[in-house]
């Protein structure tokens, strides 16, 4: 059940304050911003966070600190908080607030809008604001300006730096640094999911962290040492959601807002997590069950409208990969079968299939034009003899994969899945290859992946790391994890299906695939027209 939510509201006077924050974030060019992974905080969507760490905490904070302050978004809002608390302006700026920044700029705003914030609330004596140079990432309880203790609360955007990408990478420096500093399960932990997990060595116990992150942190493999570390040092007890990109960041955010120190009995899995989802059209609040750390995304789960799995699901039944082993290309692979790519080609050449070709059943190769490499192709086919000549090793990948098997797509909103079922066809990055042991019917393996209630799961654990948000973004061990039916006489009369779908004329494979989905809920033993079915038959008309 939703619950209402209040909505933002952007915090009221000292509007030179917020206007000097403002005039720095307009002076940065996009190009640094994005070099840098800094996203500026809209001043509502600050008041919003604070005010919803304050409430965790459940008392007036004594001491705040911003580790990645910019030019003072966070600690304004936390300044605001205060003196509506009765906090005198001068306390407030002298004494409660800390702001760590890299950028001397971004310090300088910082410490002027404070200033400026101070004298619009009669206290134009007040001092300068404490923000201090440094890179928080690598401070720890040691850190001398830590308060005896820890501060109360921890608060800020951190720089959103993706490790995957060349731009945004770190140094060889600072990567010895997130080794020693955290350990080198780390190393391909996002910049901000190390704010994040530095910040619970800064507060205090019982004090509360409310830090924005790429809502990949929920799911990610490479910040899954983060969420443990979260999980082992406090407890998640809400989760604020941006249903639409509330900053120039190419990602979705969320903000987890965790409370450090020992568990409350609610804390384990099984207790429940309070998730307010935000966009332009308004908030809802869902109180949702708390997943184990190894993937916070189900919490994500009625954001996007996803029904609920029955609690018995057909675990007993096993798992895909019982049945099949699963592989995936990477950006070798890609290049190399994209410069060995011809249109039309030899009989006896590969088919190559993309992403854009497979659908729910069924594979459009030869029926509508597919992209691969800026180019169009309606019958792409791979020469062998020139990926050889180019790349022995990925022509040696390519061959290994001309066996039958069945092509998951990825970036979909349910799951999608076509079979090769003569073992003629090469995937394309970042197509996954299900290859079934032998003796196992391809048409069973596509069958367990098409199942709606497959779809479910899937999305539940991978929300967060699709490119745009609610879909599915998964890995081939990801693929192995999903369910089997538990009745095998209607999963075998689903793989017939499967052949049927595949060999039918394409103004009959919807029909034939909804009739599929309703057989699949049934030997997952659900209704075949119930919740999950329909939620699937509605995603299957605007999948893309």
């Amino acid at each position: 059940m939703d619950e209402p939510a209040p909505a933002m509201a952007v915090p009221s006077g000292v509007e030179g304050a917020w206007a000097l924050v403002a005039r720095h974030e307009r002076s940065v060019p996009p190009t640094r911003r994005r070099r840098h992974g800094v996203h500026y905080t809209p001043a509502a969507l600050a008041a919003r966070l604070v005010g919803e760490a304050v409430a965790v905490l459940g008392r007036v904070p004594a001491t705040v600190l911003d580790p990645s302050c910019g030019a003072g978004a966070f600690l304004l809002a936390a300044a605001d908080e205060l003196h509506r608390a009765g906090v005198p302006a001068a306390e407030v700026v002298e004494r409660r607030l800390v702001g760590i920044e890299l950028d001397p700029a971004a310090a300088a705003a910082a410490r002027s809008a404070l200033r400026e914030w101070a004298a619009a609330h009669g206290a134009g004596h007040a001092g300068t604001a404490r923000i201090l140079s440094g890179d928080a990432r690598w401070l720890g309880r040691d850190w001398a300006e830590r308060p005896p203790g820890g501060f109360d609360l921890v608060v800020g955007n951190p720089p959103f730096l993706s490790q995957l990408s060349r731009r945004t990478a770190r140094s060889a420096v600072d990567r010895e640094r997130a080794r020693e500093r955290f350990g080198a399960a780390f190393g391909y932990a996002d910049a901000a999911a190390l704010f994040l997990a530095g910040a619970m060595d800064l507060v205090a116990e019982g004090g509360v962290v409310a830090m924005l992150q790429p809502q990949s942190v929920l799911a990610a493999r490479d910040t899954t040492p983060v969420r443990e570390l979260l999980a082992e040092r406090g407890e998640l007890v809400a989760l604020w959601v941006g249903t639409g990109r509330p900053f120039e960041a190419e990602v979705d955010v969320c903000a987890p807002v965790l409370r450090a120190g020992p568990r409350s009995s609610t804390a384990a899995p099984g207790g429940t997590v309070r998730v307010v989802a935000e966009g332009p059209s308004g908030a809802a609040t869902h109180r949702v069950t708390l997943p184990p750390a190894a993937s916070w995304a189900p919490l994500l789960a009625p954001v996007h409208g996803l029904p609920d799995l029955p609690a018995a699901g057909s675990a007993a039944a096993g798992a895909l990969g019982d049945l099949a082993s699963a592989t995936a290309g990477f950006r070798d692979e890609y290049y190399a079968l994209r410069d060995a790519a011809v249109e039309g080609g030899s009989p006896s050449d590969p088919r190559l299939v993309t992403v854009g070709m497979v659908e729910p059943g069924w594979s459009r190769w030869g029926e509508r034009p597919a992209r691969l490499g800026g180019r169009r192709y309606t019958c792409p086919r791979v020469d062998l003899g020139a990926l050889a000549a180019a790349s022995p090793r990925v022509a040696a990948w390519a061959t290994r994969r001309l066996v039958p098997k069945v092509l998951v797509a990825t970036q979909t909103r349910v799951v999608e899945a076509a079979v090769d079922a003569e073992g003629d066809v090469v995937p394309v990055t970042p197509l996954i290859s299900v290859e079934p042991h032998p003796g196992v019917d391809p048409w069973m393996v596509a069958a367990a992946l098409l199942a709606p209630p497959v779809s479910v799961s899937a999305l539940a654990s991978h929300l967060g790391l699709g490119l745009s948000p609610g879909t599915l973004r998964w890995s081939a061990s990801a693929v192995l994890d999903q369910p089997l039916p538990a009745d095998r006489e209607l999963w075998e009369a689903a793989a017939e299906r499967c052949r049927a779908l595949a060999a039918a004329e394409p103004e009959r494979r919807g029909e034939l695939l909804v009739e599929l989905g309703g057989l699949l809920c049934r030997a997952h033993g659900m209704e075949p027209d119930g919740e999950v079915h329909r939620w699937w038959v509605q995603r299957l008309g605007r999948r893309r």
